[in-house]
């Protein structure tokens, strides 16, 4: 899994790449009928070959493409920089990063295959490992509970969160299920029903707030704002009810049980998966409500205006964004030919994909970029001229 240290040294390694270099990105996704028998890599084989980089950059790139990636893997990032002219006998430098995810900010209409030569070509990539969210997801069973980080659609378990957690608590508590709790009563004199009952409802109590206490605790621990709870309906809404406020609001979602209690990381993921998409589709539709209520910005003039201007604190954009938009030689963006000499009467501009530019211009103004999908997506361009965005003032 790609955890905070991996984050940290891709950035590195893409930071210390010097130009030229050659950026990949191809989709992999062998559910995909056009990626049987790998056949992305001829695609990719030829793209490459296509641009006529210098023989010691293709021949390391085409034997990378060659080599085996995870089946998981939905995308391919790679990027290949040539040695310094002084250094000749230094080999060719290879950063290569598969992804669980597609990604925005790439065409992948020409084969599924995006590939260039000179700049390196990183802001996907960036973009995927600054903006994509960390979950959590906590796995409520009756004997002894799970903690798993989700990230750019990959898996991990963390088995050392609730390791504190006395072994006789685990097992007392098993007996607070409802279900188990009844026939247990009904085994008791009648005269130690009610004792019985609040022993049960002490332990599980305890229990619950320990786990609570060390759920806070990890989540602050690996930075992850965005929370899961796997289990019986009665046993995460309990759950939830314990958390601190702070931690309450990060749930995001209670997903029903698995019906085995062993069940592998994997099954876990294809459990939640589909839930976290459902929630980032409805957090998209939820900005694009946002825009109209507040009211925001939208056009790609207007938006782009606004985010120059140091006004937008997030700006909407869609997931394949091909559209076009003026440059000039300071920097400035525009939607339209007049737009950009109002901006800049004496200036020389040119025109450029948006995508290539997009992520650089929010950095620089601190506005959060959000990609939106689906539906939101073509809510984005039938009603919001392709880009909107959320005000500062």
């Amino acid at each position: 899994m790609i955890d905070r240290e991996a984050v940290q040294q891709i950035r590195a390694d893409l930071g210390a790449l010097q130009p030229p270099v050659l950026s990949l990105y191809v989709e992999v996704d062998p559910t995909q009928p056009e990626n049987e028998r790998r056949a992305w890599v001829l695609r990719a084989r030829n793209a490459v070959k296509a641009l006529a980089v210098p023989v010691e950059v293709e021949q390391v790139v085409l034997a990378a493409l060659e080599a085996e990636i995870a089946p998981e893997a939905r995308t391919l990032a790679l990027f290949a920089a040539a040695p310094a002219t002084e250094r000749k006998s230094a080999t060719v430098a290879v950063t290569k990063v598969p992804l669980h995810i597609t990604l925005p900010l790439i065409d992948i209409t020409n084969g599924r295959v995006e590939v260039r030569w000179g700049e390196p070509y990183i802001a996907p990539l960036i973009y995927a490992l600054d903006q994509y969210e960390r979950t959590a997801v906590v796995w409520l069973r009756g004997e002894g509970w799970r903690f798993f980080e989700v990230f750019l659609g990959e898996i991990v378990e963390h088995t050392d969160v609730f390791r504190s957690v006395e072994a006789d608590l685990w097992q007392q508590v098993t007996q607070f299920d409802p279900r188990r709790l009844q026939d247990e009563l009904r085994a008791q004199a009648m005269g130690n029903r009610d004792r019985f009952a609040r022993r049960m409802e002490n332990i599980a109590a305890r229990y619950l707030q320990r786990l609570a206490e060390l759920t806070e605790r990890a989540l602050d621990h690996f930075r992850i704002r965005r929370l899961v709870l796997l289990g019986r309906e009665e046993a995460t809404k309990q759950f939830a009810d314990l958390l601190p406020r702070s931690v309450r609001q990060m749930v995001v979602a209670h997903v029903a049980d698995l019906p085995y209690p062993d069940a592998s990381p994997a099954h876990v993921l294809a459990k939640v998966l589909p839930v976290l998409a459902q929630v980032e589709q409805s957090h998209e539709q939820a900005l694009l409500e946002q825009v109209t209520r507040q009211p925001g910005v939208w056009g790609i003039d207007p938006t782009l205006n606004a985010l120059q201007e140091g006004r937008l604190s997030v700006l909407i954009a869609p997931w394949q964004l091909d559209a076009q938009v003026w440059m000039a030689s300071n920097g400035l963006l525009a939607g339209s030919r007049d737009q950009i000499a109002t901006l800049v009467p004496d200036g020389e501009a040119r025109l450029v994909t948006l995508r290539d530019v997009l992520v650089d211009a929010c950095a620089a103004f601190a506005t959060r970029l959000e990609f939106v999908t689906g539906p939101a997506q073509e809510h984005l361009s039938r009603d919001f001229g392709g880009l909107a965005g959320l005000l500062r003032w």
